[in-house]
């Protein structure tokens, strides 16, 4: 027999069932959306904004940020330095040059600059443009032209400094090292130290004799204050600091380096450093914002899609537009974090804790360096152990990695709401196309009186 049609009561019982099912799996993908949502959006803001105290932290063990004051430690240090190698080129009997004596400042000079990387010691490192004589780098003076103008000045300052405080070129100082954004230095093994060794024979604890670097301006991390090893390849992690603390930190090297210039001009400089910082960083927004940003529009429109009026629009088959972009954008978003992003770097720290040598290298050396802070045996950082030996997480890496995982874990819970809302709107969208089938205009009713 066929099956009888329900009766009113019994359809509308009916009818308020299903719509009380449909609003729970709608209220219930609409708030995995929105926590999704939320967390991708402060993950992705947090994620290459991160505080560049924490770096500092982990790399001394101190918040302190570099200032003018200790920028211009550090460029009377540099310039006593180059002076006294340059100065071994001068006969003092004669005054002249001669190349017995040139041969005892290259080899100053090299002492000085000690991985030059196939670069000759004229070139960069301590005694880059030794025609440049004059001592006082603060309005250094060429004996031919005189004062150097500031672009010339620049070039001087970083091929004196640019292996030390990693700047390739003058303008290439949003890639710099902690040296240059980090007031202290930690009691370990540093790269390229243009400075003379720190006297270390006092045999305390966390302090490797012969192997410290001074830390003009700044000081080196006292025993018992803890500090992490970090990646060598410092332009990986300058691309998470917050460019605020970038564009405040230059601003003092500016400020130390041309002391004449105006506020204004300093101000200005800072703006265009600040600018070229964010410029730097838009792709990357752009990558990690559309996806959610298009879900939040999926979601929006698939609630009002829930509404009879909109049912039986366009706003169901344009939320499930919107949905499938969101999704696949989503995606999209993981792979620069997974590639060229966080899980990057993450990926060149190990976990040591529990390890010991010869796995992990704590206040041992190899054949090259002294190692204060733990490393594992094939050099890469621990990020779980600092230098007292504690079962601690390296602070910088530690904020990178939550917000890495948050961004993720906010996609894949955008995901799965959007999923729940398409469902919900779907069948939404069949139940008031089958009712407008059964009135009497449109439905069985209509059939009959014809």
């Amino acid at each position: 027999p066929a099956p009888q049609p329900l009766s009113p009561p019994a359809a509308s019982m009916a009818w308020t069932a299903m719509s009380y099912v449909r609003v729970c799996v709608a209220v219930t993908g609409f708030i995995f959306m929105a926590v999704g949502v939320s967390l991708q959006f402060g993950s992705a803001d947090h994620l290459y904004g991160v505080p560049m105290e924490h770096l500092c932290q982990a790399y001394s063990g101190s918040k302190e940020l570099s200032d003018v004051a200790s920028f211009k430690a550090l460029l009377e240090t540099v310039a006593d330095q180059r002076s006294k190698c340059l100065a071994l080129a001068i006969d003092p009997a004669t005054g002249q040059r001669t190349d017995e004596r040139w041969q005892q400042t290259a080899e100053c000079c090299m002492d000085h600059s000690p991985e030059r990387r196939r670069r000759e010691w004229w070139i960069t490192g301590i005694c880059a443009k030794p025609w440049i004589t004059d001592p006082d780098l603060i309005g250094v003076a060429d004996p031919d032209t005189g004062p150097l103008s500031p672009s010339d000045a620049m070039d001087l300052y970083s091929s004196i400094l640019g292996d030390f405080i990693g700047v390739s070129e003058p303008g290439a100082y949003l890639d710099a090292n902690a040296e240059f954004w980090c007031k202290n230095c930690p009691n370990d093994y540093r790269q390229n130290c243009p400075f003379d060794m720190v006297d270390t024979d006092s045999g305390e604890d966390g302090v490797q004799t012969g192997e410290l670097c001074d830390c003009p301006g700044g000081s080196l991390t006292p025993p018992g204050e803890a500090f992490w090893a970090m990646d060598s390849d410092h332009t990986i992690s300058a691309d998470y600091v917050k460019c605020g603390d970038k564009a405040d930190v230059y601003e003092a090297w500016l400020q130390a380096l041309f002391p004449e210039w105006s506020t204004e001009q300093h101000s200005k400089a800072k703006s265009r450093f600040l600018t070229r910082c964010w410029e730097n960083k838009s792709f990357l927004g752009y990558i990690l914002s559309v996806g959610p940003t298009l879900s939040t529009i999926a979601g929006l429109i698939c609630l009002a899609s829930l509404i009879p009026y909109c049912a039986n629009s366009p706003c169901p088959t344009i939320g499930f537009n919107f949905a499938m972009l969101g999704i696949a954008l989503t995606l999209v978003g993981f792979w620069p974090l997974s590639f060229a992003g966080a899980s990057r770097m993450l990926s060149r720290y190990n976990f040591c804790y529990g390890l010991s040598d010869p796995l992990v290298l704590n206040m041992t050396s190899d054949s090259r360096q002294y190692h204060s802070a733990p490393v594992f045996f094939n050099g890469n950082p621990c990020y779980d152990v600092n230098s007292l030996g504690e079962h601690k997480w390296n602070p910088f890496v530690e904020e990178i990695g939550v917000f890495n995982s948050g961004y993720v874990t906010g996609g894949v819970l955008s995901i799965i709401g959007l999923v729940f809302l398409l469902s919900a709107v779907s069948k939404s969208s069949d139940i008031v196309l089958e009712q407008k089938v059964q009135t009497k205009e449109n439905g069985r009713d209509a059939n009959e009186g014809l």
